[in-house]
């Protein structure tokens, strides 16, 4: 078999793949002597792989096949399955001059189930029949189209090379068609609504940050932070708006970035619309969960941006080889790198990040993928976003075992104090201390200081007394405490705190801020 005759097999056994039996192209090499072919069957993916070779020693192709099967881990991999029925086929002129055997009797393969050698080998019996191989690789009965013979051999070659260019063609026409089809796939709209998303952010961002900064936590509140008091007093809004602030620079940044990729790819997936119900559906399910399990204060798009991994998910789930050929190990591992980091780090919302990715999966698949028709689990899944929406609320109005943040808390009172909101700062406080299974000096601290501003002296002198017998060093509750003490006119017990405090503070930076200049000028007021 010369050449041409080889080279028309070789585009023909193809062309009956693609064209005939719905074989994709997986890969080919550069110089178009080796391809793989896959398709996904009953049995499960078959894998097909068909090299041109000129060997005249059998242990030359036992070489290129222990190379060919180092790439069926990576095969795998993209194509995200462990099961992959693997074949090989050999097109050449003629066996190998030291084969005396059948080819599949003589070259064994621990990953190709069978291995073909098609050939011209005249009487000898060396090489395989296409019958033989198609109906192997097809796990069905199937005859050769079109020519008697496979080989040709009284065509002339002009003629030869012509039907091998329709041939090649067709095939090259077909995968591209395919191509273009799965292309399209990944670009059915532009990422308008991510840019404006971004914008609106940043732009939030800034009044955030004009209005007495990003992370003053009552700033946040007023600014419409997921505030779980506020929520169960029907400010139901701060659902969605939380996703729109930022605490700090560096939330803003990671968030931003991760919304212009991820955002992105999942509006260009799904279309301006379906992104929409997308991304709010996200949002508010990550909030309601965040509400549902967490006291703290939080802000930020993570519920949402997890929300698109969850589309991402579903997107995967319903094309899953292209998913795995394409971005499908870096979404999972991206995915958990995230989810582990979440649990790892304390100050991490993972219940907003862990609902707003079921929330994004359960929202893409209510409005499913655009030109996919119509599915039975559309309503099903728009039902489930629907139930997951309220069954979190309910449970979040009636959880009174909601994790907490003393230390977030304690920072938000303070911030509170500072605006002259020492009402809400007692009220945030006191919830603290009656989730918290033991008390905290901060926050007894922190009570004693709002209720000596609210003035209500015995309160704050009770407080202050609980926070040194916690802490018998902490120099600032002694001097809150003498003067708390002169407003109740006990001037030897504010001169005894007084003592204290200077004793404690020491040349500690702290020590600084204690005015004891005035503490003595008030003492003599009342002396």
């Amino acid at each position: 078999m010369n050449i041409a005759l080889q080279t028309h097999l070789y585009w023909k056994f193809i062309h009956r793949l693609v064209v005939h039996e719905r074989f994709r192209v997986f890969e080919r090499s550069k110089d178009k002597k080796q391809i793989w072919l896959e398709k996904e069957t009953e049995k499960g993916t078959v894998m097909v792989r068909i090299a041109r070779v000129e060997y005249d020693w059998f242990n030359l192709l036992e070489k290129d096949q222990l190379e060919a099967e180092k790439a069926a881990p990576a095969i795998k991999k993209a194509l995200g399955t462990r099961k992959v029925h693997f074949y090989n086929v050999y097109i050449t002129s003629y066996p190998p001059v030291d084969m005396d055997a059948p080819f599949k009797a003589v070259l064994q393969s621990k990953v190709f189930e069978q291995s073909f050698l098609l050939s011209n080998d005249g009487q000898r019996g060396i090489a395989d029949s296409p019958d033989g191989v198609l109906e192997a690789v097809l796990n069905k009965k199937a005859d050769w189209i079109e020519e008697p013979s496979p080989w040709n051999a009284g065509e002339p070659e002009e003629e030869l090379k012509a039907r091998t260019r329709i041939y090649r063609e067709e095939v090259e026409r077909q995968q591209e068609e395919i191509d273009n089809k799965e292309r399209s796939l990944f670009f059915y709209g532009k990422p308008l609504l991510t840019y404006a998303l971004l914008a609106s952010i940043f732009v939030m961002f800034f009044l955030l940050e004009q209005s007495g900064g990003s992370m003053n936590m009552a700033v946040l509140i007023e600014y419409g932070a997921k505030y779980n008091p506020a929520i169960m007093d029907g400010e139901w809004w701060r659902l969605l708006t939380a996703a729109f602030l930022h605490i700090g620079f560096l939330h803003l940044f990671m968030n931003s970035l991760a919304l212009f990729y991820l955002g992105g790819a999942v509006e260009r997936i799904f279309g301006t619309t379906r992104f929409l119900f997308i991304y709010a559906a996200a949002a508010v399910v990550g909030s309601l969960a965040s509400f549902s399990f967490n006291e703290q204060v939080s802000a930020g798009a993570s519920g949402a941006i997890f929300g698109c991994f969850g589309a991402l998910l579903y997107f995967g789930w319903m094309h899953k080889k292209l998913f795995f050929r394409t971005m499908g190990f870096n979404v999972l591992v991206i995915l958990a790198i995230n989810l582990v980091f979440g649990f790892v780090v304390p100050a991490i919302d993972n219940g907003a990040h862990i609902g707003g990715l079921i929330g994004g999966f359960l929202a893409a698949g209510a409005v499913h993928l655009p030109k996919s028709g119509r599915r039975k689990t559309q309503l099903p899944l728009l039902i489930g976003t629907a139930a997951l929406t309220f069954g979190l609320y309910w449970f979040g109005m009636n959880n009174e075992n909601k994790a907490g943040s003393a230390a977030m808390d304690q920072q938000m009172a303070r911030d509170l104090a500072e605006e002259g909101e020492y009402e809400e700062a007692r009220d945030l406080l006191l919830n603290t201390l009656e989730n918290s299974e033991t008390e905290d000096a901060q926050t007894l601290f922190l009570l004693g200081y709002t209720e000596s501003y609210l003035e209500n002296y015995e309160e704050a002198g009770r407080y202050f007394e609980q926070t040194i017998e916690m802490e018998p060093e902490f120099a600032e509750a002694y001097y809150n405490l003498a003067l708390t003490y002169i407003e109740l006119a006990m001037p030897d017990e504010a001169e005894e705190a007084l003592s204290e405090a200077k004793r404690t503070a020491g040349d500690r930076p702290s020590g600084e801020e204690l005015d004891f200049g005035l503490v003595e000028e008030r003492l003599k007021e009342i002396s």
